[in-house]
């Protein structure tokens, strides 16, 4: 989607004020631990869960990436909490959110590791559920 490497999706479980822009998010993500810079993916819900933003970026510069949900709501499970917080999703993951669709990680499969004896090729994907 976007021409940036990921490291690693953060999804933010808190309530962040929807007003902030490019420099407000990105103190979030400092915040939270993270670094846009460096490849961390950061995901912020609004509380009515009527918009997500993602915060990507490189060594040149930020991406902010919004979508508003027309005639509907996001649709995902998520209690905020009250200090800040965030959880690690997957790229699927990220893909179902930003389309709108709830689901449910029921198990995460094991990451593979060349070499290993008695892994399997099934990768670090984990299974997904669309509800």
């Amino acid at each position: 989607m976007l021409p940036v490497t990921v490291r690693r999706v953060l999804l933010a479980q808190h309530r962040v004020d929807f007003r902030k822009r490019f420099n407000g998010l990105l103190a979030e993500a400092y915040r939270l631990g993270a670094d846009p810079y460096d490849g961390d993916c950061v995901v912020f819900i609004k509380k009515d869960h009527t918009q997500l933003r993602v915060l990507v970026g490189d060594s040149f510069g930020l991406y902010l990436v919004s979508r508003r949900f027309e005639g509907g709501r996001l649709r995902a499970v998520l209690k905020f909490a009250k200090e800040p917080s965030t959880r690690t999703v997957s790229s699927g993951e990220l893909s179902l959110l930003l389309e709108g669709s709830s689901f449910t990680v029921h198990k995460r499969a094991k990451p593979w590791r060349p070499g290993h004896l008695g892994s399997s090729a099934a990768g670090a994907q984990p299974v997904v559920v669309p509800t």
